[in-house]
């Protein structure tokens, strides 16, 4: 009864600060770290950490499960030369400082290593969270923020697989050699064994949950067995279901599994913090803290530069990944386990883990707002954010300026020509750029707010602007500078929500796209041709097969929501 009790009131009080957090629109993860400071250190209502640390490990082996189910072979070979250059470099210079800085405040060598290896990685779940909020996950910064993420995960699983091993008293050439033959049966299973079973287990939805759930806790203990964690066999699972064609259907059995003894991870984190100490550590927290929100940041921003990003790409991406990671947490936590690190080193990495997770909600709520700061900052230092070659002097006159051209852009863009109208494309991304480029349409490579791009476009005789970015800040700067160039001229914006496309209308907006509404309208127009109009239907059905197939032909995808 009293393990019920406990469970229950762990359960009861993260709910409370998830609901709390949610109608103040915070990250749920410090929600449930504070949860469980409130219920063990203030309260005093949970006294068994030994039960609630069991069911956190848990929690860390389904997490790291679904990481690996995610982990397709296929996304690899798609992170690209940028995002996997970044990310490296990124890591690289980030965990170098901190292990500097750590060693001069005075921690052991063994310390200034875990701490830098904190500070180097940022929290997957977090931020896809956000960006799937915020439906910009298929944004160029987006993507390539996904990609470096991905990079991160990576070398976080190595960086866990190496000092798990290192704390192991099986370190030795058996040690290895049982490691490798684990992991050549693992990979024989998945090319001969698990393609046929799961194709039977795929027929049932109990049986397809269980046999996956086996899978994970049989490398699980096999890893266990040989002297590593069982968080590490648990990842090496879902690596090795992750290319059968029914790992997303895995994802979304396993999901909710993943999600209740994550709330026993991040509550128990809360549960081991202790308050007494945290005195000491208000130096290293700052000066972490300034690393990884500043530091972090900068060499991010600076590398995505020099790798001939785009200003504004560069600093979202960069701000996005301003925190440290949940598997800073688990790494810290195996440390202290394994006795190579004191309490006081998890406490400091909950405290900034708190503290980075919930800033990265408002830098990403407010991205574009920072960016305007950042920039202007850069002005009044001498610094010119802009990194593209300065345009002649002579402005383009065109009838309309349609301001990115990917899904939404793209059928517009194809009725203008339809009309014989003159077009030109603004897009920040360059891959959109090059399209455009060789199919002879005249497109400009910049942000649509960057005075010195919208300074080429003769705005006092055009006919049309039409603008399908996402950013309702960069619409409404656009509305601005549109209307202050010629208040008559006709412009079309997107906006995502109906509060803000109230707020655009009353801008001086002359229509607002509501994609998801769009969606629905022209659906309810064409019920009744169902019944009344079949053969109008068919060749609609047709039509749209074409269109979608000439999508597919230039690279194009249809936006999806990436969960965590």
């Amino acid at each position: 009864m009293d393990i019920f009790f406990e469970i229950g009131m762990l359960v009861i009080f993260a709910g409370l600060g998830t609901y709390i957090a949610k109608l103040t629109k915070q990250p749920l993860i410090p929600a449930y770290i504070i949860s469980g400071v409130v219920i063990g250190n203030v309260l005093g209502l949970v006294t068994n950490h030994e039960l609630i640390a069991n069911l956190s490990e848990i929690g860390i082996a389904f997490l790291l499960f679904m990481v690996g189910l995610e982990l397709e072979l296929k996304k690899l070979k798609d992170l690209g030369f940028v995002s996997s250059v970044a990310g490296t470099v990124q890591m690289a210079s980030v965990f170098a400082i901190g292990y500097v800085v750590t060693k001069l405040l005075g921690f052991t060598k063994v310390e200034a290593v875990y701490l830098g290896l904190v500070i180097a990685f940022s929290s997957t779940m977090i931020v896809i969270k956000i960006l799937s909020d915020n439906l910009e996950t298929n944004t160029m910064h987006g993507r390539m923020t996904i990609g470096i993420l991905v990079v991160q995960d990576i070398f976080a699983i190595l960086a866990l697989s190496y000092l798990a091993s290192v704390s192991s008293t099986a370190i030795g050439y058996l040690f290895f050699a049982k490691m490798a033959l684990v992991i050549l049966f693992g990979v024989l299973a998945s090319k001969f064994i698990f393609p046929s079973v799961f194709e039977f287990a795929a027929r049932s939805r109990e049986l397809l949950l269980t046999i996956s759930l086996g899978v994970c806790f049989l490398f699980s203990l096999i890893f266990s067995a040989i002297g590593l964690s069982i968080t590490i066999g648990a990842f090496f699972a879902g690596v090795l279901l992750a290319n059968l064609p029914y790992n997303i259907e895995i994802v979304g059995k396993v999901k909710p599994l993943r999600d209740f003894f994550s709330i026993m991870f991040f509550t128990s984190l809360g549960l081991q913090l202790t308050l007494g100490g945290i005195s000491s550590m208000i130096l290293p927290l700052l000066v972490l803290l300034l690393l990884v929100m500043v530091g972090k940041t900068l060499i991010l921003h600076v590398t995505l530069i020099l790798l001939r990003n785009q200003p504004r790409t560069s600093f979202i991406t960069a701000t996005s990944l301003a925190q440290i990671s949940e598997f800073s947490l688990i790494l810290v936590l195996q440390g202290v386990n394994a006795g190579v690190l004191p309490q006081g080193i998890l406490t400091l990495t909950i405290l900034l883990a708190i503290t980075t997770m919930t800033f990265t909600s408002y830098f990403m709520d407010y991205e574009n707002s920072f960016y305007h700061h950042f920039v202007n900052l850069l002005k009044r230092m001498g610094f010119n954010a802009a990194h593209h070659r300065k345009q002649s002097g002579e402005k383009m006159l065109y009838d309309v300026i349609l301001c990115g051209y990917d899904r939404i852009g793209y059928s517009i863009l194809k009725s203008l020509k339809a009309q014989e109208k003159s077009v030109v494309v603004v897009d920040f991304n360059p891959d959109v750029v090059k399209k455009l480029n060789k199919i002879g349409v005249a497109c400009i490579y910049g942000d649509i707010c960057d005075p010195e791009v919208m300074g080429r476009l003769e705005m006092r005789n055009t006919k049309l602007v039409i603008s399908t970015a996402n950013s309702y800040e960069d619409n409404i700067l656009l509305l601005q500078k549109v209307k202050a160039a010629n208040k008559y001229v006709p412009t079309i914006v997107t906006a995502h929500k109906i509060d803000q496309a109230l707020e655009l209308y009353r801008k001086g907006a002359d229509y607002v796209i509501l994609p998801h509404f769009l969606g629905g309208d022209m659906v309810a127009s064409l019920l009744p041709d169902f019944e009344s109009n079949q053969l109008q239907m068919l060749m609609l059905k047709y039509r749209h097969i074409n269109d979608l197939l000439e999508r597919k032909g230039v690279g194009q995808d249809h936006p999806t929501h990436i969960g965590s």
